[in-house]
């Protein structure tokens, strides 16, 4: 064991009165091979980033505070003369010094040690009272760095307590305390298996990320990770995994996998365990290494596994539980899908063509081998488009609601299917060379009425082609304000592993920047959650929005009355519909939980929460349903047992955005008919 190590386990068993067995986790020291790759990568990524003038020595100030930010943003684990010790040091001399980064890093994993076996004995001994008045504070936002080693120990214990109450709250007939203790020792298991790669990838990413959030350095692993998931076969639940605090989390839901096909998982749950169906014991992976967690719920199709979730915004609520069937996760099930309706307006039918494109693919390899028959988003949509055209339908809605983009070379076929030849965006390079993209041999196959459906999770790509759309005047945008990611990186390979750089920014053909804006729509509809706490514009080292000269463009010329028309009416039932009304009603009732800042340890009042909680999603659906004369649900159960089934990608019935988008498109495309007829 290290003499810095020795003398940090006294110092802890000192304030602690020797509370706690030695810990397992030796502290990793910077070698010399990590001291080479860094002066590579921040050498690589000061010349070539698109922010090349940025002062690096600017970054000494931040890298600290960041760092810190990102390990304990909930303040649980440093006091706080400990946070001014590290902040009183510095990164840079005449290159970046990880030094100082692996000593607050391995200052947190000691912490989180000791901090789990803190909770192990306080279950282990405690005889918890879950009938008094107690609250956990359950909103970090406010949180300041506390004075004292008591004060984090009274933390840890509520944490704990909180855990107990949870898992009673979500399990029956579990021995509870037994089942968190395993959970603990499955923490500590993970914090001893920590490794130098585990840690150079926090330190190192703690110093990309200060140029903007998606410059990162790639481990070996992480790439052969990165590649896979590129390749879009994955045998699994089709969902991409990151880390929040210590729970491993969906980061994304791939359309057509059997995570987004359960109706039951959201992005941004917490994975709390896992079981494979055929072992009675879950696995809980709470601490764990986010590989081996992937690990864990990988394996061959057909197999089956339950995990156990809770949402970010609800941990110390209900947790769920959602039994899956891994598939392999394929090209085929993420390509587009169509559907005609008939859409009734006043005294008209309109027949309206649904589109929903869950991302922009492409088989390269088919692609670079010439191969006729190779696979893409821009040639599937063309043959939909033809069949639309065949079959007379008088509108099309282009949904990309979940969209965050994909190939831009696709983005730029596609565009050209509705606007011909032409630039569709621009791309500015980090020496301000400015160069648009197009498609010069783009042949217009959609001339009816068109919108497109978009919203927060709307990136990249979609954006692109949502801006030209608008930019052209040749459609309207519906939805919600888009992701906001305007910028491109580029994979170089280093000395070991990866590195992902941003090298370029988008622009509209109009000049304006999507970075951090987005595409604005040109009729907002209301939303489930609030945008303020996600998009780019969340994202703290988000690049700045800005313009560049236009570039020449041909505008359609969008029929400002019609749209002006639309609006008026969709205003209208907006104040009335029971669709409409229930989305924003879900919305406030969902804001209203998420700024709770403390929730009760009290089992019964709890329950009780739980219930009125159930109780008044229940409620909003049955009115909803009620006033559509739909037959109501009798519990809160059969609501979920109703959504469980619903599996299909395009379901004007049960998708109210994508209701509410198919009357404003019909409507749009009555309206310029009429104006038309008027016009000539």
């Amino acid at each position: 064991m290290s003499i810095t190590k020795k003398i940090s386990l006294l110092s802890f068993a000192l304030l602690f009165g020797g509370l706690y067995a030695e810990t397992k986790f030796e502290p990793i020291e910077l070698t010399n091979e990590k001291i080479a790759l860094t002066d590579e990568i921040v050498s690589k990524i000061s010349k070539e980033h698109f922010y090349q003038k940025k002062n690096i020595k600017e970054l000494d100030t931040q890298y600290v505070s960041k760092l810190l930010e990102r390990l304990d943003p909930n303040k649980i684990y440093f006091t706080r003369a400990e946070v001014s010790e590290f902040e009183a040091q510095n990164i840079i001399d005449t290159s970046f010094d990880l030094s100082i980064g692996y000593k607050i890093i391995n200052n947190y994993f000691l912490k989180l040690e000791i901090a789990t076996q803190h909770q192990i004995s306080v279950i282990q001994n405690g005889s918890f009272d879950f009938t008094g008045d107690e609250l956990i504070d359950v909103f970090p936002d406010d949180n300041e760095w506390v004075d004292d080693i008591s004060q984090l120990h009274e933390k840890w214990t509520a944490i704990a307590k909180n855990d107990l109450l949870s898992l009673m709250l979500s399990k029956e007939n579990v021995d509870h305390q037994e089942n968190l203790i395993k959970r603990y020792k499955r923490r500590l298991r993970s914090i001893s298996q920590r490794n130098e790669e585990d840690v150079y990838s926090i330190a190192i990413n703690s110093i990309t990320n200060l140029f903007d959030p998606h410059s990162s350095y790639l481990s070996p692993k992480s790439a052969e990770d990165f590649d896979m998931q590129m390749s879009l076969k994955l045998e699994g639940i089709g969902a991409l995994l990151g880390t929040e605090d210590d729970y491993p989390q969906i980061v994304k839901l791939i359309k057509g996998g059997p995570a987004e096909k359960s109706g039951k998982i959201e992005q941004e749950d917490l994975i709390i365990s896992v079981r494979q169906i055929e072992e009675e014991e879950p696995v809980d992976v709470i601490g764990w290494r986010i590989d081996e967690v992937v690990q864990l719920i990988r394996g061959p199709s057909g197999s089956q596994l339950e995990l156990e979730l809770a949402s970010k915004d609800l941990l110390g609520g209900e947790h769920k539980f959602v039994i899956l069937e891994r598939e392999e996760v394929k090209l085929e099930e993420q390509a587009a899908q169509s559907k005609i309706i008939t859409a009734p307006i006043d005294d008209r039918e309109i027949k309206l063509g649904i589109i929903n494109l869950p991302a922009f693919y492409v088989d390269f390899n088919g692609w670079r081998n010439r191969d006729p028959d190779f696979r893409s988003s821009s040639k599937d949509i063309e043959k939909i488009l033809a069949e639309f055209n065949e079959q007379n339908v008088d509108a099309l809605l282009l949904d990309l609601r979940g969209n965050s983009g994909g190939s831009l070379y696709e983005a730029n076929r596609l565009t050209g299917l509705f606007v011909a030849a032409g630039a569709t965006v621009q791309v500015k390079e980090s020496t301000g060379y400015v160069r648009p993209w197009g498609d010069g041999r783009a042949i217009q196959a959609w001339k009816k009425p068109l919108a497109v459906l978009v919203d927060r999770y709307s990136a990249s790509a979609s954006e692109i082609l949502a801006g030209a759309i608008q930019d052209y005047e040749r459609g309207i945008i519906i939805g919600d304000q888009t992701f906001g990611k305007g910028t491109v990186q580029k994979l170089d390979s280093l000395s070991a592993g990866q590195i992902k750089i941003t090298e370029s920014k988008f622009y509209r053909v109009s000049g304006e920047s999507t970075q951090r804006k987005g595409i604005v729509p040109d009729i907002f509809l209301p939303t489930y959650t609030s945008r303020d706490d996600f998009g780019e514009e969340a994202l703290e080292t988000a690049l700045p929005w800005d313009v560049i000269r236009p570039i020449r463009h041909k505008k359609y010329g969008i029929d400002e009355e019609a749209l002006e028309a639309i609006k008026i009416s969709f205003n209208q039932r907006e104040a009335v519909d029971p669709n409409l009304t229930y989305i924003s009603s879900f919305r406030k009732t969902l804001e209203d939980e998420q700024d709770i800042k403390f929730l009760s340890l009290n089992i019964e009042k709890r329950k009780l929460e739980k219930e009125a909680r159930e109780a008044k999603y229940l409620g909003l659906e049955n009115a909803r349903r009620k006033s559509l004369e739909l037959e109501i649900f009798e519990s809160y159960e059969d609501l979920l047992e109703y959504r469980k089934d619903l599996d299909e990608v395009i379901d004007i019935q049960n998708d109210l955005l994508l209701n509410e988008a198919s009357k404003i498109t019909a409507e749009y495309a009555i309206q310029s008919q009429q104006l038309k007829s008027i016009y000539g």
